[in-house]
């Protein structure tokens, strides 16, 4: 009997497509697929507000906090469980983070808690679309309105996510966005902004004015990066030569992807030298916005089956998800999550604890708000399962079935 392909914890939506896309740039007469982009982005996913490229998320954050005027002496508040990138940007501008604990049973931060954490201080808030997840734009943008607050949206994971009848993204002041290649949208790289207001959005180009684009050679680094994490990550390739490397790491204490990908938090840095995504990786995303919706609904599909498949099973979390998430990650949360990912993994789904951190215990970012439990508990406990597009129902009903097996064990 043919042994079970296993199942990776993820996988690049790039193809040879986009592998087509990129290799057109260089023909001579091309035409610049940059303005397609952009406008493509703006017109489908923010119904006309416009679109910066920037040379990632971090800094496109960094950029729109320096256009909405904010420096040193202001706060922005944000949530404790996040990628450190954020309050990193928030640093580089002077201002200060005030982080908020999480809601409990959740990855979002307790938003009940916003009024009473402004203060005279408090110039904006993030909110986080984490894990595709919209966050409730309706009451977050009342209070911010009724408080003189600016509202920013964090859409690194959410392209093409809905927060009631609106996008993420349209309903601050602006949004930011990450073009990484196991994004649903993807340049290979990069990120960008995107804000309402015309003349933000006049200062945005002049910013990005300032940098150059990355080079063809770079641009081909990113893709043969792209390219060789797809064919990794393809089921036979996955299941016959990484799966046993990433099993070998696990039994001497260590996530070779984790340990690879992983940053250090601290403070953003190289800013002025960053470089805008190229043409080749912009043409990459014209390609990819084609099948976006696809894509997303494949990813919707997959989640809420998974999350019906492991309800109701003692002590796993399965956080609540609102409609129009686009689930770009399916995270639970579990006491014994170790324990959980090595027999996982033992029985051919791979799985992953993420890169968030309870970012209100890192000490280069200054932080005020007091302790954060859940974030804490979150951070320690999270785990992350697979639900990328190119998962059917029989893989999702082995993944749901192995982590129910799993727990009746440990």
């Amino acid at each position: 009997m043919m042994p079970i392909l296993n199942i990776p914890r993820f996988r690049p939506t790039a193809s040879f497509r986009e592998a087509l896309a990129f290799c057109r740039t260089l023909l001579p007469g091309v035409r610049d697929p940059v303005g397609d982009f952009t406008a493509g982005l703006s017109n489908g996913a923010l119904v006309g507000n416009p679109v910066v490229l920037a040379p990632s998320a971090r800094i496109a954050l960094y950029w729109l906090l320096k256009t909405l005027g904010l420096g040193p002496g202001d706060q922005v508040i944000t949530q404790a469980f996040n990628f450190p990138a954020v309050p990193a940007a928030i640093c580089a501008t002077g201002a200060e983070p005030r982080f908020l604990d999480l809601r409990p049973g959740t990855f979002e931060a307790d938003w009940t808690t916003l009024e009473g954490a402004i203060g005279d201080r408090t110039k904006a808030v993030i909110a986080t679309h984490l894990y595709g997840n919209p966050v409730d734009l309706a009451t977050m943008k009342e209070v911010c309105d009724s408080r003189g607050i600016i509202l920013i949206e964090d859409c690194a994971q959410a392209i093409g996510a809905t927060a009631g009848k609106r996008r993420v993204g349209t309903v601050g002041e602006g949004a930011f966005f990450s073009l990484g290649p196991t994004k649903n949208l993807t340049l290979l790289g990069g990120g960008a902004v995107s804000t309402v207001d015309q003349n933000r959005f006049h200062r945005l180009e002049e910013m990005a004015g300032r940098h150059a684009l990355l080079g063809v050679v770079s641009s081909f680094k990113l893709g043969a990066k792209a390219a060789a994490m797809a064919v990794a990550t393809h089921p036979l390739v996955f299941t016959t030569t990484l799966m046993p490397v990433l099993r070998w790491f696990e039994r001497r204490g260590a996530d070779l992807v984790h340990t690879v990908m992983k940053e250090t938090p601290g403070l953003l840095t190289g800013i002025e030298t960053a470089r805008l995504p190229s043409r080749q990786m912009a043409a990459v995303g014209v390609a990819q916005l084609t099948r976006l919706e696809a894509t997303n609904r494949a990813r919707v599909r997959n989640g809420w089956y998974l999350r019906s498949r492991l309800a109701g099973i003692p002590d796993l979390v399965v956080p609540p998800m609102r409609t129009g998430s686009v689930f770009m990650s399916f995270p639970v949360l579990h006491p014994k999550r170790e324990a959980l990912a090595r027999e996982l993994r033992r029985r051919g789904v791979d799985t992953d604890f993420g890169f968030m951190a309870d970012c209100s215990k890192i000490e280069a970012y200054g932080s005020t708000g007091g302790p954060c439990p859940n974030a804490e508990r979150t951070a320690r406990e999270i785990l992350h399962l697979p639900v990328h597009p190119f998962l059917r129902k029989r893989q999702m009903d082995r993944i749901a079935t192995a982590v129910r097996d799993v727990l009746r064990v440990i």
